[in-house]
């Protein structure tokens, strides 16, 4: 099956160098061949399972022999953690996170330094609001300077123009190379989430169940069933195959065939008649089975195909609307620029316009004009200066929103993340729930509970599962128990990992084996229950369980490696 060498498991006959299986199928042949060099075995070939994953899965979850990891840490009382979140790949998931997380680190690293920035805007603010003081001083001066000079008016004019027209510049290109940059961060987004979303496939409505909550009460009245006839066939064949029937009727042997008075109704029937009738119970509980099974597989299907959708539906909407924010966050922003661009084209024409009238209508002035003339110009310089810092931290304030967004954003991926793992591992609880709920249904143990106990770190994340049994109102261990009972256990184990990772569409059959320390009928009970579970149910045929329904397997038809 190619599940062959995990846990240190290499199966191999002891005085040999290698050994081969071939599976044949309707459609393969798989060989698989276990070689020793050095003391160390390999595998080669084709397994049937391929991918990795599903090996593990079948390893842990559905080959439940009695080396099985699962049922022997049940059975030592050791940790079964690391065995049930095995295929989760949890570091994988944990490498993931801590990914995010540094890169969070860093958008928070930034945040704060734009944040810093932002407080600086006070001060620079102070700033220019001191040299816009300082200017209108000096040109206050300037203007009595040239009080006499009435025909320098129009060139003040047009120079208090020019300054308008410079600074409306200047606000034209802070406010283009904001818009650019938001516009290119959200493009870059866009693309991105337009990458994830086709990725996906597009979610698919499914479709309600017919009659779906009268199909679940017939499963239950089918199960109800199936349990009454095979007792009536187990104990109606138990007392025909007693050897002391005469004890408990009379029997007339003949040389045809013993003639027995039947114990319920007391008339007198061949013994043979009688076994074909109770074997024709065992007919009705085999159809009865079937109609169970193929009821239940409909449900199963139904339920997992509906999860499946839910959670498609629910990734593909939540891309699908931060697709439709960043576009219409695109849209507006290329508009805006648009917008600014054209403004910044008509002040440059006009800045020029003015520069070149100004330079025409300047004339000499006398000393300490142009020595005032030069400090307006230099005080103008630094006030540009200035008012350039000034944009730059207006604009890094603007991009806090931008940062919140992306640190949010890494927020619920790391939470998406988490999640998945948590309900993962909270799943495995609940099934290992029901499943301890049928087996004590069906077995009625000497224990009255078994549970998982979830512990959980200082983040919530799920440190380790721990099993605890309750027996006559008290927390017990395995010790307290019988090795039946233990057993009973480890399966239960090992169903929820089978349940949870659905191992039925990985691999399509069951293995069980080192069971005996049950009693025949639990043994034939286990063998039922199971037989629900997978498409093919293997497992060793106790002489004391009785006879089975299904296709033995016989040693004698293998070429095996003798001493």
């Amino acid at each position: 099956m190619g599940a062959t060498g995990y846990h240190d498991d290499h199966p191999l006959t002891e005085g040999v160098d290698s050994g081969s299986v071939t599976l044949q199928t309707e459609d393969e042949t798989h060989t698989v061949t276990v070689n020793r060099e050095r003391g160390t075995n390999t595998v080669d070939g084709t397994p049937y399972l391929t991918d990795e994953t599903d090996q593990l899965c079948a390893r842990l979850f559905a080959f439940l022999g009695e080396n099985n990891p699962i049922r022997a840490a049940v059975r030592n009382g050791e940790d079964i953690t690391d065995f049930l979140q095995e295929p989760l790949n949890i570091e994988e998931i944990d490498r993931q996170i801590s990914e995010l997380r540094n890169k969070r680190r860093e958008i928070k690293k930034e945040l704060t330094e734009v944040e810093r920035a932002a407080n600086n805007l006070l001060t620079v603010q102070a700033d220019v609001t001191q040299l816009e003081a300082e200017l209108d001083e000096l040109r206050e001066r300037k203007n009595e300077l040239e009080a006499a000079h009435q025909e320098r008016e129009e060139a003040d004019a047009l120079g208090d123009r020019l300054n308008d027209r410079r600074n409306e510049l200047q606000n034209c290109k802070t406010r283009i190379r904001r818009t650019e940059d938001s516009l290119e961060r959200h493009e870059t987004q866009l693309k991105e989430k337009q990458a994830e979303l086709a990725e996906l496939d597009e979610p698919e409505e499914v479709e309600s169940l017919a009659e779906l909550d009268e199909k679940k009460e017939r499963v239950d009245t089918l199960a109800t069933k199936i349990d009454l006839f095979e007792d009536l066939q187990r104990a109606n064949q138990n007392i025909l195959d007693d050897a002391d029937l005469d004890v408990l009727t009379d029997v007339e042997r003949t040389i045809s065939g013993d003639e027995i008075e039947c114990w319920v109704c007391g008339n007198t029937a061949p013994k043979e008649a009688m076994e074909k009738r109770v074997e024709r119970i065992g007919d009705r509980v085999t159809e009865l089975r079937n109609k169970k099974q193929e009821l239940q597989t409909e449900l199963d299907e139904y339920q997992q195909h509906k999860r499946e959708a839910k959670k498609r539906q629910h990734e593909y909407d939540r891309l699908q609307r931060r697709i439709a924010t960043l576009k219409d966050k695109i849209a507006e922003e290329k508009s805006n620029l648009e917008i600014y661009r054209e403004k910044k084209e008509q002040v440059q024409e006009e800045v020029a316009e003015l520069e070149k009238e100004v330079a025409e209508a300047e004339d000499e002035y006398n000393e300490e004009l142009t020595e005032v003339k030069t400090k307006i110009r230099t005080k103008e310089l630094e006030l540009e200066r200035k008012r350039d810092h000034l944009a730059e931290l207006e604009e890094r304030k603007a991009d806090l929103e931008n940062l919140r967004e992306a640190k949010e954003e890494l927020s619920e991926e790391i939470e998406d993340l988490r999640r998945e793992k948590t309900d993962t591992q909270y799943a495995l609880r609940d099934e290992f729930d029901a499943a301890i709920d049928d087996i004590i249904d069906r077995y009625a143990p000497g224990f009255e509970e078994a549970r998982f106990d979830i512990k959980t770190n200082k983040d919530g994340d799920v440190d380790k599962f721990e099993l605890v049994i309750a027996r006559d109102g008290r927390q017990t261990t395995v010790d307290a128990l019988s090795e039946g009972e233990v057993e009973l256990i480890g399966v239960a184990v090992a169903l929820s990992g089978y349940r949870v990772y659905d191992v039925g569409d990985r691999v399509p059959l069951i293995l069980i084996d080192g069971i005996s320390q049950l009693a025949s009928e639990h043994l034939r009970r286990l063998t039922h229950y199971l037989e629900d579970t997978a498409d093919i149910l293997v497992t060793t045929a106790y002489p004391e369980a009785g006879g089975f329904d299904g296709q033995i397997i016989s040693p004698e038809d293998w070429d095996v490696v003798s001493n």
